[in-house]
């Protein structure tokens, strides 16, 4: 008769869904965190199929591009304003993110179904941000036009 210690007994569904929201629910409406953590989850998932030699060079830097991107958009959303320095270095990931992808295609390791997927997240991750910088950006020029007097005094 064997007891597991309560470490190695498994978790319910239900149970993970809870414990992952409890870990991070500053994100929980966040899309652009979303579509990038599945986004490195296809990564994972579809790296086991590469050549050895990428898999553990392009594939990993892959998957540390996408976790640097993914924590630059969680200092982001919990910090208070300004988040553009935030934000820029989310950017800065997401280009090094496409700068990979495009690497690994020139070099035909991805099929043409994964090519696609890179590629809509990619560019919705993009465009996402992009707009948050935008919003961030303008929030924070019209909060300092109200600190500042019209008449410059």
């Amino acid at each position: 008769m064997s007891t597991k210690s309560q470490y190695q007994q498994k978790l319910s569904d239900e149970e993970k869904h809870q414990y992952n929201k409890e870990l991070l629910p500053v994100l929980d409406n966040v899309q652009v965190y979303k579509d990038t953590f599945d986004l490195l989850v296809f990564v994972y998932r579809t790296s086991t199929v590469m050549n050895r030699e990428y898999r553990f060079t392009l594939a990993e830097e892959m998957k540390r591009t996408l976790q640097q991107l993914l924590t630059s958009i969680y200092e982001a959303r919990r910090h208070q304003p300004p988040r553009t320095r935030w934000l820029e270095e989310a950017m800065h990931w997401c280009y090094e993110a496409k700068v990979l992808y495009r690497t690994m295609d020139e070099l035909n390791l991805l099929k043409n179904s994964r090519c696609a997927v890179y590629i809509r997240y990619l560019a919705t991750i993009s465009k996402q941000l992009t707009a948050w910088h935008k919003y961030e950006l303008k929030k924070d020029k019209d909060s300092h036009d109200k600190e500042t007097p019209a008449d410059g005094t």
